[in-house]
Order: structure tokens, then C-alpha cells, then sequence
């Protein structure tokens, strides 16, 4: 049964819409007063949801106490982080350099773990701004139907933005917004700098387009198996039906296969099989071959999209791996993180501390900012234990959601759809640091806060609803 929401969940809902359309438009939302501002719209939306829930007098539901556990991990590295930045550890917790520098400037320093305290805290900012995204679209997304309107207009938001990247691309025009491309010509970027970066947001997009258009295709099967004269006509019915849909698919397949990423593309392959195998295998009302049958007006686009703009892809099949080219560096991040395996270097500090570790055997070591694998760069940073804190809080919601799956029916793609986007983003962080891309990890943020509010679901007869 649909719940009313409330005047004020609707507000906070169009701006956290609104929030998530204009992340990507400044670059990816990924220079200093972008970043800022995109923690602060997002710190507004959670206060204002909390004020509106004080003016309507609206109790909130109760944590569910399968929500406890992930939420105390996610506490793990926001607390440590402070600890980092603070200058009342003991001593023998501060970085070395504090004390070189002090020998060198001749005068007393306070002495802090962090070797960079300014990039600890904006680090520190950025990840609360995307807790503020997750719990709010959490919050605001709690009745399916919503949560449709919200993957829905992600998608097209998405098309949006693959829409402008084609046409700049086909333009030849190889700008961003106003400025001139300084990098990655010949690829689609959209208004991100970096194409394996833009590739991470398009797949989001094709994960949230593809995802709706199984579940319409799903509701549309009858329950009893179909005779196999009935599919192609189902099928054509379907592509009638879904045509918009399908131009949205066909915009971010595009777009996706354009940027050329090999990490980006195959991580979003990879997740589409995941999405396409638990929407398929589970729904066995029709048939594995029925539903097959009558999703494939979707599965020619992704097919033929893939196959037109497969050109950038097979160019640089022939050059070596992204891991391969990072292998030296993954092995010095390792090195730096023996010597502080507890207590990190500081979060956000990842560039100083490597400029410091780095040698000949990496590629132009002069411009390594990132360690393009966000889990060792997480580990550098935070510390084994606080890092493995916030991977395990993520793993543990979309593990959440899996479970899910087997009591719902009418919202059970948005926990697909979660844990697709999981695997796309998990695997892409082993090779490059989309997630640390502002409108990148917010978007993932708005996923899973969608997600969340499906799979920790509540209702006044018990802690879980089912669908079924």
C-alpha cells in the first residue's frame, strides 16, 4: 500500500533531485568550491528534513536494527578522521614530518598524525556530504513508488549529460562546458575531465535505465508461461511501449562505449550481466526463455550500440592493461602503508605522502595524485582498520539487499539495481579512483540511499515488508 508523504519529504526529494542533476555539470563537481558546495547543499537537504519533520510534528520510523551495524562502521572512519586532524594524540602517534619541520623552522609545532591537516578535513567534509545524500534520499525514498520516480529521473538526468557528451564528441569541437580539452581527446567526458571517470557516471545511469526497463518488462509477463507464438508480439508491444526508455539506454551505451575506458566499460559489463542474471533468473513466473524472449528489444540496442561504438574500445585493446601501468605504484602504496598500518597518514593526504615514497619505476611520479586504486588509497590514508570500517558498512548494504531479494516482487529491482551499481563501482575502484570523484560518489550515495530505503524497509506489522 502507498504511503502519503509529506509536503516537506516532497521539498527535500526535488532538491535532492535537483542536488543530483547539478553534481556533474562543474567538472564533475571536482575542484575545491565545487566539492564545498556540493557538501553544503547536501548538509541543507538532511537539515531541512530534519526541520521539516519537527514543523510536521512527523516521528520518523525506527532504525532498523539491520541499518545498526553499517552505520556504526560508516561512524568508524568519520571519528578517526577527526582523531587525525586533532593535535591531543600522544606524540608517539604524529607523523615524523611534524617533527622535521619543526628542526627545520627552528620552532615548536603541535604535532598531528595527518601530515596534511586542511586536506584531512575536506575529505573528511566530502564524506559526510555523501552520508548526508545517502541518508536523505534513505529517507525520502521509502515508498516504492518514489523510489521509482527517483531512479527514473537519475536516468534521464544521466541521458542528459550523455546526450551533451555525444554532441560535443560528434561536434569535434573537444571542449568541456567553456573551456578547451587538456587531456583525453578523441573521447567522451561529458563534463567530467576524466573519461574512465565519466564512464563510472554513464554506467550508474545504463545500471538505473536498464534496471527500470526489466521491471516493466517483468510486470508485463503474464504468470503462467507464455506460448511461444505470444513472444515476438509481447516483445514489439514492449518496444512500442518503451521507446523513450530505450533511447535512454541507447544515449548512455553510447556515450559509455565512446569514452573509451577499458575499466569503465568492462566494470559496466560486468554489473549489467549481474543486473540482467538476478532480474532474469529470479522471476520465474514466465520462464527464463519468455523473459529472455520479451527483453529483447533491450538487449539488441545494448548490442548494436555496443558493436557502432566499439571502435575507442578496440583501439586500445592492443596497449597494456590499467593495472599493469599501475603496478609500481600499487607496490610503493603498499610500502607506505606498512609504516603506518593503524593509524594512516592522514584522510586526503595520499599525494604528499606518495611524492615522498615514489621512484623511477612509476610513470611520470610527478604527477601521481591518485593512487588509482581507492582501496589501497583508503588503507594509506585512514589505516587498515578504519578503511576496512567503511568497505565492510558499504558491502553490508548491498549484502542487505541481496538477502532482500527473496521477500520482495514490486520493489525488488531497486535492490538489484544497488547491488549492480556496487559491483560496477567495487570492481572500478580496483584499477582507478572514480568514487573519488564528487558527483561520482554522490550518485552512488543517492543509489544505495534508495536501495537502503527497500531493503531495510518497515511497516507497522514488523521490522520487514514483503511483496509478495
Amino acid at each position: 500500500m502507498r504511503k502519503p508523504t509529506s509536503a516537506a519529504d516532497d521539498i527535500v526529494f526535488w532538491g535532492l533531485m535537483l542536488l543530483t542533476a547539478w553534481a556533474p555539470l562543474p567538472l564533475g563537481s571536482n575542484r575545491p568550491w565545487s566539492m564545498a558546495f556540493l557538501a553544503l547543499l547536501s548538509g541543507l537537504l538532511l537539515l531541512g528534513l530534519a526541520i521539516g519533520h519537527l514543523v510536521t510534528r512527523k516521528d520518523s520510523p525506527p532504525l532498523h536494527r539491520g541499518l545498526r551495524l553499517p552505520l556504526a562502521l560508516a561512524a568508524v572512519p568519520l571519528v578517526w578522521a577527526l582523531v587525525q586532524w586533532s593535535t591531543w594524540t600522544p606524540e608517539s602517534w604524529h607523523h615524523p614530518i611534524w617533527r622535521q619541520a619543526a628542526a627545520a623552522l627552528g620552532t615548536p609545532l603541535e604535532g598531528r598524525i595527518t601530515v596534511n591537516p586542511d586536506a584531512t578535513l575536506s575529505t573528511l567534509m566530502n564524506l559526510l556530504g555523501y552520508l548526508a545524500i545517502f541518508w536523505t534520499a534513505m529517507a525520502t525514498t521509502r515508498d516504492p513508488a518514489r523510489a521509482r520516480l527517483a531512479l527514473r529521473l537519475f536516468a534521464l538526468i544521466g541521458a542528459g549529460y550523455a546526450l551533451y557528451g555525444l554532441a560535443i564528441f560528434f561536434s569535434g569541437t573537444e571542449t568541456i562546458l567553456f573551456f578547451d580539452k587538456w587531456d583525453y581527446f578523441g573521447s567522451v567526458t561529458s563534463t567530467f575531465v576524466n573519461r574512465n571517470s565519466y564512464a563510472t557516471y554513464a554506467g550508474l545511469g545504463l545500471l538505473c535505465a536498464v534496471g527500470l526497463i526489466i521491471e516493466d518488462i517483468r510486470q508485463r509477463l503474464p504468470r503462467q508461461p507464455l506460448h511461444m507464438r505470444r513472444l515476438p508480439a509481447l516483445a514489439l508491444d514492449i518496444a512500442s511501449r518503451k521507446f523513450l526508455s530505450l533511447v535512454v539506454i541507447l544515449l548512455l551505451a553510447c556515450a559509455l562505449m565512446l569514452t573509451g575506458s577499458r575499466a569503465g566499460i568492462g566494470s559496466t559489463l560486468i554489473a549489467l550481466v549481474v543486473l540482467l542474471g538476478i532480474s532474469l533468473l529470479r522471476d520465474r513466473r514466465s520462464g527464463l526463455a519468455g523473459g529472455l524472449t520479451a527483453a529483447a528489444p533491450l538487449v539488441l540496442v545494448l548490442l548494436a550500440t555496443f558493436w557502432l561504438a566499439s571502435g575507442p574500445i578496440l583501439d586500445r585493446l592492443d596497449e597494456n592493461s590499467p593495472a599493469a601501468d599501475r603496478l609500481p605504484a600499487y607496490r610503493l602504496a603498499l610500502h607506505a602503508i606498512q609504516d603506518t598500518p593503524l593509524l594512516g597518514t592522514g584522510y586526503g593526504t595520499f599525494q604528499e605522502v606518495f611524492a615522498a615514497h615514489r621512484d623511477l619505476t612509476v610513470a611520470s611520479p610527478s604527477s601521481w595524485k591518485k593512487a588509482h586504486n581507492t582501496y589501497l588509497e583508503n588503507m594509506l590514508e585512514l589505516g587498515v582498520p578504519a578503511a576496512m570500517a567503511l568497505n565492510l558498512a558499504i558491502a553490508l548494504i548491498a549484502w542487505r539487499a541481496l538477502r532482500a531479494m527473496s521477500s520482495r516482487r514490486r520493489s525488488r529491482i531497486y535492490l538489484t539495481v544497488g547491488v549492480s551499481a556496487t559491483v560496477l563501482v567495487g570492481l572500478h575502484s580496483l584499477v582507478d579512483f572514480s568514487l573519488q570523484i564528487p558527483a561520482i560518489a554522490a550518485a552512488y550515495a543517492f543509489i544505495m540511499g534508495v536501495t537502503a530505503a527497500q531493503a531495510f524497509r518497515q511497516t507497522s506489522q514488523g521490522p520487514e515488508e514483503s511483496d509478495g
